[in-house]
């Protein structure tokens, strides 16, 4: 069997890897986190038409992808204490559809959220677990 962990280095998730690394481990599984470098935000980097734009973009691809290994960082060392060896991915892209493409090669997508209040809150989050269970054929486990 093997899992792909779903790494955004926000805190929610950290509930969701604790259950990764018990199935990992009760199911003598590999494990596997990725973490999606979304350029959502590049998007607005368009809207500045001042000098130093292309500086500003780079900066912020630059910070993204940086943000992105700390957490993978992070998910390895905590993978490592709890005696799993497990690999990291680092991707570009929509999450969900970067997501949706590599789950095809996994038995279980393992991915954690929040409790969402409200229309505004769902909207501005883009949810991503609901995207994924909508769009997965992979099993999708989501811890809240």
């Amino acid at each position: 069997m093997h899992i792909l962990f779903c790494v955004d280095g926000e805190p929610h998730t950290e509930k969701a890897l604790r259950h990764a690394l018990l199935l990992t481990g009760a199911l003598s599984a590999n494990l596997t986190a990725l973490h999606v470098v979304d350029p959502y935000l590049e998007k607005y980097t368009h809207e500045i038409y001042a000098v130093g734009r292309n500086e500003c973009r780079a900066h912020l691809d630059q910070s993204l992808r940086k943000e992105g290994l700390s957490a993978l960082k992070e998910f390895a060392a905590i993978a490592a204490t709890a005696g799993i060896a497990a690999t990291t991915e680092l991707a570009d892209g929509d999450r969900a559809e970067v997501i949706v493409a590599r789950a095809s090669t996994f038995d279980l997508v393992v991915v954690g959220g929040s409790v969402l209040e409200g229309w505004y809150q769902r909207f501005e989050s883009r949810n991503l677990p609901e995207q994924l269970f909508r769009r997965l054929a992979t099993p999708l486990l989501i811890v809240r």
